[in-house]
C-alpha cells in the first residue's frame, strides 16, 4: 500500500492562511478533498435563520508549490486531483473580513441589529471593554472594524475595534445625550471569564432598536 503522511500547518481561527504538506510513500495520482466553510462561500450558517449583510466577492485561494490553481467545489470541498509527489505544499488563503450577521425578520427581537463574525468566529460585546456596560451601544453601519490579536488577553484572541455610538439615558427612560466612543468586541466564546457585567452580541444599527429605549 502507498502511505501519505499529511502535515498541517496554520494558525486558525485567527489567521486564514493555513498549509498542507503532502508526503505520499511513493508519487500517486488521487484527488484531495479540502473542506471550504460555509462563510467563506456566503453562508452565515446552514439555513436561512441568519446570514450576511452584505455579499463578499472574495474567494478563498489555493495554491500548489507555490502556483495558484483554479478548482471545483463540491459538496462543500475543494477537489485537488492531480500526481501527487513527496512534499507537495498545499496553501489556502480563507478570506478573514469581518462581516455583519443579520437574523431572519420572523426572529423580532433582532429586528434592526447585526451581530459581528471573522472568520469561523461570532464575536460580542462585553461590559469590561466597553466602558462599563454593552446595553446602550449603537453600531452604525458607517462603523469600520479592524481586527487585532491580543496575545495577553484571555489566552490570546484576536479582538474586533472601532467607534460606536453610546447612549445615556435617564431613570425614567429618557435620552440624555449620545456619545462617540472606542468600541471594542472579542470573541463570543471567551467573555464572562473577567467578572460580572453586561454581555451584547446582536447590536442595533439605530437607537430606535436600542432595547432601553422601550424599558
Amino acid at each position: 500500500s502507498n502511505k501519505i503522511e499529511l502535515e498541517q500547518k496554520n494558525n486558525y481561527p485567527w489567521n486564514g492562511d493555513l498549509q498542507l504538506i503532502v508526503s505520499p510513500q511513493s508519487p500517486i495520482h488521487l484527488s484531495l478533498l479540502i473542506r471550504i466553510p460555509g462563510w467563506a462561500q456566503n453562508q452565515a450558517i446552514a439555513s436561512s435563520l441568519y446570514e450576511f449583510s452584505d455579499t463578499s466577492n472574495n474567494k478563498t485561494m489555493i495554491s500548489i508549490n507555490g502556483k495558484n490553481i483554479l478548482y471545483r467545489i463540491q459538496n462543500g470541498y475543494a477537489v485537488l486531483t492531480r500526481n501527487w509527489q513527496k512534499n507537495d505544499v498545499i496553501k489556502l488563503s480563507l478570506p478573514m473580513e469581518i462581516r455583519r450577521v443579520k437574523s431572519d425578520s420572523m426572529v423580532v427581537n433582532n429586528i434592526g441589529k447585526v451581530a459581528l463574525q471573522r472568520g469561523p468566529i461570532i464575536y460580542c460585546a462585553e461590559w469590561k471593554d466597553n466602558h462599563g456596560t454593552t446595553s446602550n451601544i449603537i453600531f452604525p453601519k458607517s462603523s469600520k472594524l479592524t481586527a487585532t490579536f491580543q496575545p495577553n488577553l484571555l489566552n490570546g484572541i484576536t479582538i474586533l475595534k472601532s467607534q460606536a455610538q453610546f447612549v445615556s439615558i435617564s431613570k425614567s427612560g429618557l435620552v440624555i445625550k449620545t456619545n462617540t466612543d472606542s468600541f471594542v468586541a472579542i470573541p463570543y466564546f471567551s467573555w464572562a471569564n473577567r467578572g460580572a457585567g453586561e454581555m451584547t452580541v446582536w447590536l442595533p444599527e439605530k437607537i430606535t432598536a436600542l432595547d432601553l429605549i422601550s424599558q
